[in-house]
């Protein structure tokens, strides 16, 4: 007894003496990796934002050469240019700030501005007044066409003369002089986009609705339009969305293959033109907002470019301060499109050949561009950190494969102990489940036995065929019960090793003739049709008989439980090549692929909600493969679920000894 105590304080001795220096080095190496990652962590942190910095400064050097050409470029903003085409192709926008609001090149363009004025002249007015007095009021149209024709021979400049014109050409079509209404639309469709009305819409875009609308040719049409478009003129909101609607109507009815082309391309400009107005109208509400004043708050900070970003397809916008007198404008710069041009300079290149993204601050990984910059950060691709730092100093290699071996092993370990632990807890569950079972149809037989004897004792009924079908219940209850306990005891011998099988020649034709004789009262009882088919010539086959009919007991119990609503079994006897071939076939619920091999273990039940209503302990297949098996034969299943089951017994004729 002391020895044996004395060997398990060696052992413990020799656990504490590996495991704690083990889990010392484990803490150690952890603790030194940890350290070394933090230091190399925040030298990496605060070289990317070195970095961001610096690039920052490049990015504000080349913002403000572009603003500086922007400026140098105008001499008066006061007439703001009628088209996109800046000086530097990364500029969006240049617009007026006029006490305190941004004033777009639509809203003030000596074209809109003259358009107004000419329009609203008060003796061309009082004449378009009266002809269309004539067209709408008194519904006069010949008289509303010649004041329409004079004004068209008198008007003093082109803008009057197309909007006679245009009128004209309108009550035209009321008189059904469609062919003179076209011509004239066509003149109006020549004249460019800077002859619009008071609301900045070209008037050759209502002509050319006009044309498409009367069936003229889509050639015709399309040419004149899209040679503006591409002097890319700033259009007002209303102009620009009907243009879009006109190409839209090229894309849908045009069937000339360029011409649909042509209005593709055109469409994605349109689109791209559309989004810029959409994003600047949104700046000119948030203007007072943005706060991009702030810097000139402070006199001693006169020389601080601001620099703030804007929008979901991002801008990075600044206020130009003018000569005295001169008006302030604000100048807006696409972030992609100045990024892109960084990055195309073979300097920047090299100095800079991380990969990285401008992002907005609202972004956590968003790096700082500087004080310059406002609501905009930088963020590095992935996998940039070795061109901001060093390796690490150590080489930690040893400690990490010994760190690695040991939480392998301790994991290894608590593998095992997990697949025991739940191979026991599921073993339990199985056995816990299987006596319930047992137990309930045990005392489901012996509940009818007991009922039914008791009624013939107490003679309750004198109607002989009703004491016959008494009596029949309680011999089929008692085979029940008999079967239910021998594969109890069946099951248990096979646990223990002590089933034995005798083998001797016995015809299969009454073995199975002696299952059916057994089934045929509960089968009757229950609705069931068993449907019989034997092949003559079966020579006798070294079987264990009551092993055998017990199998197929087992089978033919099994098809009854689970048919669902299918109230046929069918019963096969058969040679096939060196084999007796026995099969049960069931048209019941079926068995799904995955659960085609568990159902032959122990105890095993397909969990299912139909299953859970059918009693059953578990045991009845697990028997079938031991006694099938013993047979030196085979057991083949074959199911869908919905379509049914079909279990194959192969018994060899001949037995190996």
């Amino acid at each position: 007894m002391e020895k044996s105590t004395g060997h398990r304080k060696q052992i413990l001795l020799f656990l504490i003496a590996v495991f704690l220096p083990s889990l010392v080095l484990v803490v150690i190496t952890v603790r030194m990796i940890s350290q070394e990652k933090e230091l190399a962590q925040k030298r990496l942190s605060e070289e990317r934002r070195r970095v961001a910095l610096e690039i920052g400064q490049h990015l504000l050097f080349k913002l403000e050469n572009i603003k500086l050409h922007e400026m140098n470029a105008s001499t008066d903003f006061q007439d703001m240019p009628a088209d996109m085409n800046y000086v530097n192709p990364e500029v969006v926008l240049v617009c007026l700030v006029e006490e305190r609001q941004l004033v777009f090149p639509w809203e003030k363009n000596q074209d809109i501005e003259r358009a107004q004025r000419l329009l609203s002249d008060s003796e061309f007015m009082k004449k378009i007044q009266k002809a269309q007095k004539e067209e709408f009021e008194n519904k006069n149209y010949p008289q509303a066409l010649r004041l329409y024709k004079k004004e068209l021979r008198t008007a003093k400049n082109t803008l009057q003369k197309e909007y006679a014109r245009f009128l004209m050409a309108r009550v035209l079509l009321k008189l059904g002089q469609k062919t003179k209404a076209i011509a004239n639309y066509k003149e109006i469709l020549k004249q460019p986009f800077t002859v619009s009305d008071e609301y900045g819409i070209p008037l050759s875009l209502y002509a050319a609705g006009r044309l498409l609308e009367y069936g003229e040719n889509y050639e015709n049409v399309w040419s004149p339009i899209q040679k503006e478009i591409s002097k890319e003129p700033w259009l007002s909101p209303a102009g620009s969305y009907l243009l879009q609607d006109l190409v839209e109507n090229f894309l849908k009815s045009a069937e000339d293959v360029e011409i649909r082309r042509a209005a593709r391309e055109c469409n994605g400009v349109i689109q791209k033109h559309i989004q810029r107005l959409e994003q600047a109208m949104a700046l000119q509400n948030d203007f007072m907002t943005l706060g991009i004043r702030k810097s000139r708050e402070n006199p001693k900070q006169k020389e601080f470019s601001f620099w703030v970003c804007y929008g979901n397809n991002p801008w990075l916008i600044s206020l130009a301060e003018s000569q005295p007198k001169k008006p302030s404008f604000l100048i807006v710069i696409s972030v992609q499109k100045v990024l892109d041009t960084l990055k195309s300079n073979s300097d920047f290149r090299e100095t800079f050949p991380m990969d990285f993204n401008i992002v907005s601050q609202n972004d956590s990984e968003g790096l700082s561009l500087g004080s310059n910059f406002q609501g905009i950060g930088i963020t590095f691709g992935e996998g940039q950190e070795q061109m901001f730092s060093a390796p690490l100093s150590i080489q930690p290699g040893f400690y990490l494969l010994a760190l690695l071996l040991i939480l392998g092993i301790t994991l290894f370990g608590a593998y095992l102990l997990w697949r025991d632990v739940r191979r026991e807890v599921k073993t339990a569950e199985m056995r816990s489940q299987f006596v319930s079972s047992v137990s309930h149809e045990l005392k489901t037989p012996l509940t009818a036995i007991r009922m039914f004897a008791e009624t013939l004792r107490l003679r309750r009924t004198k109607n002989q065929k009703t004491q016959t079908e008494y009596l029949d219940t309680i011999v089929n209850e008692s085979q029940r019960l008999t079967r239910l306990l021998n594969n109890v005891l069946d099951f248990s011998k096979i646990e223990q090793g002590k089933r034995f099988y005798r083998f001797e020649q016995a015809s299969l034709y009454e073995i199975v003739e002696s299952a059916v004789r057994t089934m045929e009262y509960p089968l009757n009882q229950q609705g069931f049709k068993l449907d019989i088919h034997m092949e003559d010539g079966l020579p006798q086959v070294p079987v264990d008989r009551d092993a055998l009919e017990q199998a197929l007991l087992n089978l033919l119990h099994n098809a009854m439980k689970y048919s669902g609503d299918s109230r046929k079994i069918g019963l096969y006897l058969k040679k096939k090549s060196d084999h007796a071939l026995i099969q049960v076939v069931d048209q019941g619920i079926g068995i799904a692929p995955r659960e085609k091999r568990k159902i032959f273990e122990k105890f095993y039940r397909v969990p299912s909600p139909q299953n859970e209503r059918i009693v059953g302990t578990g045991l009845g297949l697990a028997l079938v493969s031991h006694i099938v098996e013993a047979h030196q034969g085979q057991l083949e299943l074959e199911s869908e679920p919905g379509k049914g089951s079909t279990f194959s017994l192969y018994i060899p004729l001949k037995r190996e000894p």
